[in-house]
């Protein structure tokens, strides 16, 4: 459960006089806070060549900056904004500033408000941001910078237009299975009409509400007059239902919501890319089946020959060998084809596999080894000449499969049919192809995916991959890890749902895996009470 404080408590055990309120907002809706190549004003500062990114320029200076130009919500119903960025700015230290103003005019008289990552603030239509770099005493030689600055706008809906806050719900399957935590409909007042489509009142008026997030607070309005927030439900938007707005009927709309982690939790994981390219979700050692990707037919090369005879040398059939072979034949006299004999080697003439074998016209060709058979057809002048030679390389069929999910940090073995083997067998890493010459078979490797082996790490970056990382509750997930340090697997997920996945790791290695209160938390099980 999430802390509060004492006059929270206080206040909930009040039996009279309390006042109970409720806060529901939507999000996120991206903010344009216009950082680009030549928008705003750079001083000692550069646009990193990516969104979000803000790079110090070289040089020696004790500040830098960029302000940006004066910008429009687009929506006069975004009225909060919360702030995200990766500061990699040392040896300067980067700071976030925000002003914000009803007109565009009054925007420069305001005051400009230091932002903290992931805080909410007040947002009035028009709005500028500023970044500040400040020399500190730390060195680095490479200019430091601000990467994936982004400004989440949020839709906090009136208190007053919410007519049922719906109810909140979490339940466990039987067998303890799977998480269902209750759907949740807010009913909203659509007296002016503010959630038609297309009005000019919308509050989705050009904002795309589908897999927006609906937050639901909770809260004690004090003695104070200051409220406290605790956060009752996350959920993803499904659906603008029951929609009323006539004279004669009620106005009103529902808002139709999943629970968020739940709604992220059945996201695909490891699912092929647009063009159909398989890509699933690796981490760690493991075994994979490779694909039969590619065929390449075994070819022969044309014959070379040296030497005065006229005759020229064909081959003809399939190779059916394993290796890549070199073949020489050389005449034995001279004369015309038919009354000359040759014989041939595979090693340069070192040694003959036969002699004395008669040359031959296309009609009765002479058979030599792995499916070639060779024949001559009769040239100018004499045929054959004494030491005439030729040569010709044979190519056996290359065969290339895939295994999906690369680049890896290395492939360390490969298994054709189950037995390991490195015989006429390539594979690159970088592509995840295998490339066996002469033969083919049933294929498997051993691929290292990357460094990343503890359960722990494995099942934060499933929940980055789906956008839960947020939701993470660190800590825990730092503790799990520490009490279980020599745990190492690695996994492979295609075309599943995260659940799905987290469920296979978290039954093999004994973790305790629950959501509390929109927070996602882990616990190692070591064989205590």
């Amino acid at each position: 459960m999430r802390d509060t404080s004492s006059a929270y408590l206080q206040e909930e055990a009040r039996d009279r006089g309390a006042r109970p309120r409720v806060r529901a907002v939507l999000y996120p809706f991206d903010l344009d806070y216009g950082l680009a190549a030549g928008s705003g004003e750079f001083i000692h500062t550069a646009y990193g060549g990516e969104p979000g990114k803000l790079a110090l320029v070289e040089g020696t200076y004790s500040a830098a900056s960029w302000t940006s130009p004066v910008l429009h919500t687009f929506s006069p119903y975004l009225n909060l904004v919360a702030p995200f960025w990766d500061d990699q700015a040392e040896p300067m230290e980067a700071r976030v500033y925000l002003r914000t103003a009803a007109s565009a005019g009054e925007v420069g008289s305001a005051t400009y408000l230091p932002l903290t990552q992931g805080g909410e603030y007040p947002l009035l239509p028009y709005f500028q941001v500023k970044v500040e770099f400040t020399e500190t005493q730390e060195q680095s030689e490479v200019p430091g910078y601000l990467a994936n600055l982004r400004f989440e706008g949020r839709l906090n809906l009136p208190e007053g237009e919410i007519l049922d806050p719906g109810a909140v719900r979490v339940e466990l399957a039987r067998d303890f299975s799977e998480l269902r935590t209750g759907d949740l409909t807010l009913v909203l007042d659509n007296r002016r009409g503010q959630w038609l489509a297309g009005a000019e009142n919308s509050y989705l008026l050009g904002l795309p509400w589908s897999q927006k997030k609906l937050a639901l607070y909770h809260g004690w309005e004090l003695a104070t007059g200051q409220v406290e927030w605790q956060l009752a439900y996350q959920g993803e938007l499904e659906s603008l239902a029951g929609m009323a707005h006539t004279w004669s009927g009620e106005h009103r709309v529902s808002l139709e919501s999943r629970d968020w982690v739940a709604a992220r939790l059945q996201t695909l994981l490891g699912a092929p890319a647009l063009d159909g390219v398989r890509q699933p979700f690796m981490r760690g050692p493991y075994r994979a089946k490779a694909e039969l990707a590619e065929t390449v037919d075994a070819q022969v090369g044309a014959p070379v020959k040296s030497g005065s005879g006229g005759a020229v040398l064909k081959v003809i059939g399939t190779y059916r060998g394993d290796y890549v072979q070199d073949y020489l034949l050389q005449a034995e006299g001279s004369g015309e084809v038919g009354a000359v004999t040759f014989r041939w080697s595979v090693n340069q003439g070192q040694s003959w596999r036969e002699t004395g074998r008669a040359t031959v016209c296309a009609e009765n060709p002479v058979a030599l080894e792995n499916g070639l058979a060779v024949y001559w057809e009769s040239g100018s002048g004499t045929d054959l000449a004494a030491g005439d030679r030729w040569t010709f390389t044979a190519q056996p069929a290359v065969y290339r499969y895939q295994v999906y999910g690369s680049p890896f940090a290395a492939m360390t073995t490969v298994f054709l049919n189950g037995a390991e083997t490195q015989d006429r067998v390539a594979a690159d890493p970088a592509t995840g192809v295998i490339t066996i010459t002469g033969r083919s078979a049933q294929v498997e490797a051993r691929v290292l995916k990357d460094a990343t082996t503890h359960p722990v790490d494995i099942i934060s970056d499933i929940l980055d991959q789906v956008g839960l990382g947020s939701a993470r509750q660190q800590d825990t997930f730092d503790l799990a890890k520490s009490l279980t340090p020599s745990y190492a697997i690695g996994v492979c997920f295609e075309n599943v749902t995260a659940a799905q996945a987290l469920r296979e790791i978290l039954k093999r290695c004994l973790y305790d895996f629950w959501v509390d209160f929109g927070e996602i938390r882990i616990k190692a099980y070591l064989g205590e009470d």
